[in-house]
Protein backbone atom coordinates (compact mmCIF):
# COMPACT_ATOMS: atom_id res chain seq x y z
CA UNK A 1 0.00 0.00 0.00
CA UNK A 2 1.66 3.49 -1.47
CA UNK A 3 -1.52 6.26 -1.10
CA UNK A 4 -4.32 7.28 1.30
CA UNK A 5 -6.26 6.61 -1.78
CA UNK A 6 -5.50 2.63 -2.00
CA UNK A 7 -6.27 2.75 1.89
CA UNK A 8 -9.55 4.43 1.31
CA UNK A 9 -10.90 1.75 -1.28
CA UNK A 10 -11.36 -0.77 2.39
CA UNK A 11 -10.72 1.92 5.15
CA UNK A 12 -12.69 5.24 4.05
CA UNK A 13 -12.64 6.29 7.69
CA UNK A 14 -9.62 5.65 9.04
CA UNK A 15 -7.67 7.50 6.05
CA UNK A 16 -9.61 9.95 6.73
CA UNK A 17 -8.86 10.50 9.76
CA UNK A 18 -4.97 10.25 9.43
CA UNK A 19 -5.33 12.54 6.40
CA UNK A 20 -7.10 15.11 8.63
CA UNK A 21 -4.22 14.29 11.36
CA UNK A 22 -1.66 15.23 8.58
CA UNK A 23 -3.29 18.38 6.80
CA UNK A 24 -3.86 19.89 10.43
CA UNK A 25 -0.57 18.78 11.83
CA UNK A 26 -2.40 17.49 14.88
CA UNK A 27 -0.43 14.39 15.67
CA UNK A 28 -0.98 11.95 18.63
CA UNK A 29 1.74 10.52 20.19
CA UNK A 30 0.14 7.50 20.41
CA UNK A 31 -2.30 5.38 17.98
CA UNK A 32 -3.55 1.80 18.65
CA UNK A 33 -4.59 0.31 15.31
CA UNK A 34 -6.94 -2.79 15.55
CA UNK A 35 -8.39 -5.22 13.53
CA UNK A 36 -8.96 -8.37 12.14
CA UNK A 37 -6.18 -8.77 10.28
CA UNK A 38 -2.38 -7.39 11.04
CA UNK A 39 -0.99 -7.01 7.60
CA UNK A 40 -3.45 -4.39 6.82
CA UNK A 41 -3.07 -2.61 10.15
CA UNK A 42 1.03 -2.58 9.23
CA UNK A 43 0.83 -0.94 5.62
CA UNK A 44 -1.57 1.45 7.10
CA UNK A 45 0.86 2.35 9.56
CA UNK A 46 3.85 1.90 7.63
CA UNK A 47 1.70 4.21 5.02
CA UNK A 48 1.64 7.27 8.18
CA UNK A 49 4.97 6.76 9.03
CA UNK A 50 6.15 7.55 5.76
CA UNK A 51 3.93 10.53 5.15
CA UNK A 52 5.28 11.69 7.99
CA UNK A 53 8.84 11.11 7.37
CA UNK A 54 7.99 12.87 4.20
CA UNK A 55 10.45 15.53 2.95
CA UNK A 56 7.75 17.23 1.31
CA UNK A 57 4.77 18.90 3.40
CA UNK A 58 3.19 20.31 1.28
CA UNK A 59 1.35 17.72 0.26
CA UNK A 60 -0.62 14.85 2.37
CA UNK A 61 0.71 11.56 -0.07
CA UNK A 62 3.96 10.72 0.64
CA UNK A 63 5.93 12.15 -2.47
CA UNK A 64 7.98 8.45 -2.73
CA UNK A 65 10.84 9.96 -4.93
CA UNK A 66 12.23 12.23 -1.22
CA UNK A 67 15.46 10.41 0.50
CA UNK A 68 13.06 9.59 3.24
CA UNK A 69 10.51 8.00 1.59
CA UNK A 70 13.18 5.94 -0.43
CA UNK A 71 14.80 4.91 2.98
CA UNK A 72 11.24 3.48 4.70
CA UNK A 73 10.96 1.56 1.36
CA UNK A 74 14.41 -0.06 1.81
CA UNK A 75 13.92 -0.08 5.35
CA UNK A 76 16.82 1.74 6.24
CA UNK A 77 14.62 4.91 7.92
CA UNK A 78 17.00 4.98 11.07
CA UNK A 79 14.14 6.50 12.95
CA UNK A 80 11.43 4.49 12.41
CA UNK A 81 11.55 1.48 14.52
CA UNK A 82 9.28 -1.49 14.03
CA UNK A 83 9.17 -4.50 17.22
CA UNK A 84 7.53 -7.62 17.08
CA UNK A 85 7.32 -10.50 18.79
CA UNK A 86 10.66 -12.19 20.18
CA UNK A 87 9.37 -15.97 19.93
CA UNK A 88 5.91 -16.37 21.97
CA UNK A 89 5.39 -13.05 23.67
CA UNK A 90 6.67 -9.02 23.45
CA UNK A 91 9.38 -8.65 25.89
CA UNK A 92 10.62 -6.62 28.55
CA UNK A 93 14.08 -6.16 27.58
CA UNK A 94 13.13 -5.63 23.55
CA UNK A 95 11.30 -2.48 25.37
CA UNK A 96 13.58 -0.91 27.03
CA UNK A 97 16.09 -1.45 24.03
CA UNK A 98 13.46 0.76 22.31
CA UNK A 99 13.07 3.00 24.96
CA UNK A 100 17.09 3.57 24.89
CA UNK A 101 16.73 4.28 21.49
CA UNK A 102 14.14 6.68 21.62
CA UNK A 103 15.64 8.56 24.36
CA UNK A 104 18.64 9.68 21.88
CA UNK A 105 18.08 12.70 19.61
CA UNK A 106 16.79 11.82 16.17
CA UNK A 107 19.13 11.16 14.04
CA UNK A 108 17.99 12.59 10.83
CA UNK A 109 15.54 15.12 12.09
CA UNK A 110 12.95 15.98 14.82
CA UNK A 111 10.57 13.09 14.43
CA UNK A 112 10.96 9.23 15.76
CA UNK A 113 8.34 6.92 15.22
CA UNK A 114 7.82 3.17 16.37
CA UNK A 115 5.24 0.28 15.88
CA UNK A 116 4.71 -2.34 18.27
CA UNK A 117 3.09 -5.18 16.13
CA UNK A 118 0.67 -7.94 18.08
CA UNK A 119 1.22 -5.39 20.54
CA UNK A 120 -1.34 -7.59 23.07
CA UNK A 121 1.90 -10.10 23.28
CA UNK A 122 3.78 -7.90 25.46
CA UNK A 123 4.26 -9.26 28.89
CA UNK A 124 3.03 -7.70 31.93
CA UNK A 125 6.64 -6.42 32.37
CA UNK A 126 6.86 -5.23 28.96
CA UNK A 127 3.82 -3.10 28.66
CA UNK A 128 5.02 -1.48 31.71
CA UNK A 129 7.81 -0.46 30.54
CA UNK A 130 5.76 0.88 27.92
CA UNK A 131 3.31 2.71 29.58
CA UNK A 132 6.20 4.79 31.70
CA UNK A 133 7.00 5.76 28.15
CA UNK A 134 3.20 6.33 27.00
CA UNK A 135 3.27 8.94 30.24
CA UNK A 136 6.19 11.14 28.89
CA UNK A 137 6.81 10.55 25.27
CA UNK A 138 8.76 13.48 24.43
CA UNK A 139 8.61 16.44 21.58
CA UNK A 140 8.35 14.42 17.98
CA UNK A 141 7.67 10.75 18.93
CA UNK A 142 4.58 9.00 17.94
CA UNK A 143 3.78 5.51 18.71
CA UNK A 144 1.52 3.22 17.02
CA UNK A 145 0.36 -0.18 18.19
CA UNK A 146 -0.82 -2.93 15.99
CA UNK A 147 -2.98 -5.26 17.39
CA UNK A 148 -6.41 -7.54 16.56
CA UNK A 149 -7.16 -7.95 20.65
CA UNK A 150 -7.20 -4.62 22.18
CA UNK A 151 -8.91 -5.40 25.07
CA UNK A 152 -5.42 -7.03 26.46
CA UNK A 153 -3.48 -4.17 26.39
CA UNK A 154 -3.38 -2.73 29.77
CA UNK A 155 -6.17 -0.12 29.99
CA UNK A 156 -3.96 2.79 30.94
CA UNK A 157 -2.06 2.25 28.17
CA UNK A 158 -5.66 2.10 26.20
CA UNK A 159 -6.44 5.46 27.39
CA UNK A 160 -3.28 7.11 26.36
CA UNK A 161 -3.86 6.31 22.05
CA UNK A 162 -6.40 6.80 19.96
CA UNK A 163 -7.99 3.77 18.78
CA UNK A 164 -8.58 3.45 15.14
CA UNK A 165 -10.98 0.44 14.49
CA UNK A 166 -10.51 -0.81 11.05
CA UNK A 167 -13.24 -2.30 8.85
CA UNK A 168 -13.34 -6.35 8.47
CA UNK A 169 -10.48 -7.50 5.81
CA UNK A 170 -11.89 -9.42 2.68
CA UNK A 171 -10.23 -12.84 3.32
CA UNK A 172 -11.68 -13.51 -0.05
CA UNK A 173 -10.03 -11.25 -1.97
CA UNK A 174 -6.47 -11.82 0.23
CA UNK A 175 -7.37 -15.54 -0.50
CA UNK A 176 -7.45 -15.13 -4.08
CA UNK A 177 -4.37 -13.40 -4.33
CA UNK A 178 -2.68 -15.94 -2.60
CA UNK A 179 -4.16 -18.67 -5.15
CA UNK A 180 -3.13 -16.66 -7.89
CA UNK A 181 0.56 -16.06 -6.45
CA UNK A 182 0.83 -20.10 -5.50
CA UNK A 183 -1.38 -21.81 -7.35
CA UNK A 184 -2.65 -23.69 -4.32
CA UNK A 185 -6.78 -24.37 -4.16
CA UNK A 186 -8.98 -21.52 -2.79
CA UNK A 187 -9.73 -23.69 1.00
CA UNK A 188 -6.02 -23.53 1.67
CA UNK A 189 -5.19 -19.99 0.57
CA UNK A 190 -7.93 -19.28 2.70
CA UNK A 191 -6.65 -20.88 5.63
CA UNK A 192 -3.62 -19.73 5.26
CA UNK A 193 -4.71 -15.81 5.03
CA UNK A 194 -7.05 -16.46 8.65
CA UNK A 195 -4.23 -18.36 10.45
CA UNK A 196 -0.90 -16.09 9.38
CA UNK A 197 -0.78 -12.81 10.53
CA UNK A 198 1.74 -11.57 7.81
CA UNK A 199 0.74 -11.92 4.12
CA UNK A 200 4.23 -13.33 3.31
CA UNK A 201 4.49 -15.85 6.12
CA UNK A 202 1.28 -17.28 4.70
CA UNK A 203 2.36 -16.89 1.15
CA UNK A 204 5.64 -18.44 2.43
CA UNK A 205 3.31 -21.30 3.95
CA UNK A 206 2.00 -22.06 0.99
CA UNK A 207 4.75 -23.16 -1.33
CA UNK A 208 5.84 -25.33 1.28
CA UNK A 209 3.92 -29.14 1.63
CA UNK A 210 4.01 -28.45 5.89
CA UNK A 211 0.82 -26.74 5.34
CA UNK A 212 -0.85 -28.60 3.20
CA UNK A 213 -0.09 -31.33 5.76
CA UNK A 214 -1.50 -29.59 8.42
CA UNK A 215 -4.79 -29.23 6.86
CA UNK A 216 -4.87 -33.42 6.60
CA UNK A 217 -3.61 -33.53 10.30
CA UNK A 218 -6.73 -31.14 11.63
CA UNK A 219 -9.05 -33.16 9.44
CA UNK A 220 -8.09 -36.22 10.25
CA UNK A 221 -8.53 -35.18 13.87
CA UNK A 222 -11.74 -33.70 13.32
CA UNK A 223 -12.86 -37.35 11.84
CA UNK A 224 -11.50 -39.12 14.45
CA UNK A 225 -13.83 -36.33 17.00
CA UNK A 226 -16.70 -37.26 15.16
CA UNK A 227 -16.47 -40.75 14.89
CA UNK A 228 -13.77 -41.84 17.26
CA UNK A 229 -13.45 -39.45 20.22
CA UNK A 230 -12.39 -41.95 22.56
CA UNK A 231 -9.05 -42.92 20.11
CA UNK A 232 -8.04 -38.69 20.53
CA UNK A 233 -5.38 -39.52 22.83
CA UNK A 234 -3.55 -41.85 20.97
CA UNK A 235 -4.29 -39.66 17.83
CA UNK A 236 -2.41 -37.29 19.62
CA UNK A 237 0.59 -39.59 20.15
CA UNK A 238 1.14 -41.15 17.05
CA UNK A 239 0.23 -38.05 14.24
CA UNK A 240 -0.61 -34.24 15.64
CA UNK A 241 2.77 -34.11 17.41
CA UNK A 242 4.57 -35.42 14.93
CA UNK A 243 2.87 -33.00 12.80
CA UNK A 244 3.24 -29.89 15.06
CA UNK A 245 6.09 -30.08 16.64
CA UNK A 246 7.12 -26.65 18.48
CA UNK A 247 5.22 -23.89 19.73
CA UNK A 248 4.53 -21.98 16.45
CA UNK A 249 3.47 -24.92 14.53
CA UNK A 250 0.85 -25.73 17.35
CA UNK A 251 0.01 -22.22 17.04
CA UNK A 252 -1.04 -22.43 13.10
CA UNK A 253 -2.73 -26.42 13.82
CA UNK A 254 -4.94 -25.02 16.71
CA UNK A 255 -5.95 -21.75 14.87
CA UNK A 256 -6.87 -24.31 11.78
CA UNK A 257 -9.57 -26.28 14.60
CA UNK A 258 -10.81 -23.09 15.55
CA UNK A 259 -11.43 -22.33 11.75
CA UNK A 260 -13.10 -25.66 11.23
CA UNK A 261 -15.22 -25.02 14.56
CA UNK A 262 -16.35 -21.64 13.21
CA UNK A 263 -17.44 -23.12 10.02
CA UNK A 264 -19.44 -25.61 11.81
CA UNK A 265 -21.00 -23.27 13.79
CA UNK A 266 -22.03 -21.02 11.05
CA UNK A 267 -23.68 -23.98 9.22
CA UNK A 268 -25.28 -24.98 12.11
CA UNK A 269 -26.77 -21.23 13.13
CA UNK A 270 -27.60 -20.89 9.34
CA UNK A 271 -27.46 -24.00 7.10
CA UNK A 272 -27.03 -21.90 3.70
CA UNK A 273 -24.38 -20.17 4.93
CA UNK A 274 -21.43 -19.73 2.24
CA UNK A 275 -18.89 -18.23 3.35
CA UNK A 276 -17.16 -21.54 4.79
CA UNK A 277 -13.31 -21.79 4.66
CA UNK A 278 -13.55 -25.46 5.11
CA UNK A 279 -15.41 -25.74 1.75
CA UNK A 280 -14.33 -29.00 0.60
CA UNK A 281 -15.38 -30.60 3.84
CA UNK A 282 -18.58 -29.62 4.30
CA UNK A 283 -20.03 -33.23 4.83
CA UNK A 284 -17.98 -33.82 7.85
CA UNK A 285 -18.88 -30.02 8.90
CA UNK A 286 -22.58 -30.95 8.81
CA UNK A 287 -21.75 -34.25 10.11
CA UNK A 288 -20.39 -32.05 13.63
CA UNK A 289 -23.08 -29.66 12.73
CA UNK A 290 -25.52 -32.53 14.39
CA UNK A 291 -24.32 -31.99 17.96
CA UNK A 292 -26.01 -29.20 20.05
CA UNK A 293 -25.01 -25.63 19.74
CA UNK A 294 -24.11 -25.38 23.33
CA UNK A 295 -21.60 -28.39 22.57
CA UNK A 296 -20.51 -26.56 19.45
CA UNK A 297 -20.02 -23.28 21.61
CA UNK A 298 -17.73 -25.05 24.24
CA UNK A 299 -15.36 -26.92 21.41
CA UNK A 300 -14.82 -23.33 20.15
CA UNK A 301 -14.05 -22.20 23.48
CA UNK A 302 -11.65 -24.54 24.47
CA UNK A 303 -9.64 -24.61 21.25
CA UNK A 304 -9.53 -20.66 21.78
CA UNK A 305 -8.06 -21.45 25.77
CA UNK A 306 -5.80 -23.82 24.33
CA UNK A 307 -4.36 -20.97 22.01
CA UNK A 308 -3.77 -18.60 24.80
CA UNK A 309 -2.15 -21.11 27.14
CA UNK A 310 0.46 -21.91 23.68
CA UNK A 311 1.02 -17.67 23.66
CA UNK A 312 1.41 -17.86 27.35
CA UNK A 313 3.97 -20.17 26.80
CA UNK A 314 2.40 -23.43 28.66
CA UNK A 315 4.36 -26.70 27.08
CA UNK A 316 2.57 -27.27 23.95
CA UNK A 317 2.10 -31.23 23.98
CA UNK A 318 0.10 -30.48 27.43
CA UNK A 319 -1.61 -27.77 26.12
CA UNK A 320 -3.20 -30.22 23.01
CA UNK A 321 -3.93 -33.17 25.30
CA UNK A 322 -5.68 -30.97 27.89
CA UNK A 323 -7.68 -30.01 24.67
CA UNK A 324 -8.40 -33.57 23.74
CA UNK A 325 -9.76 -34.00 27.00
CA UNK A 326 -12.36 -31.02 26.68
CA UNK A 327 -12.85 -32.34 23.41
CA UNK A 328 -13.78 -35.47 24.43
CA UNK A 329 -16.52 -34.49 27.41
CA UNK A 330 -18.29 -32.17 24.86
Amino acid sequence: MQTFHELEQTQSVIATILQNSLRTNRINHAYIFTGDYEPLLLEAAQLFAKSLFCEKKDQIEPCQTCRSCRRMDSGNLVDYYQIEPDGATIKKEQIQQLMHDLSLRGLEGDRQIYVVTQAHKMTPQAANSLLKFFEEPGAGKVAILITNQPQLLLPTIRSRGQLLSFRPADRLLIGQVLSEKTGRDSELTQLAARVYPKIEDAEQALVEDWFVNARVSVLQLMEELANRPADLPLFVQEKWITQFKNRQDARIGLELVTCFFEDVLHLKLNPSWEMITYANSRPLLEQMGGKSQTTITRWLQAVLAAVKRIEANVNPQLTVERLMFDLQKG
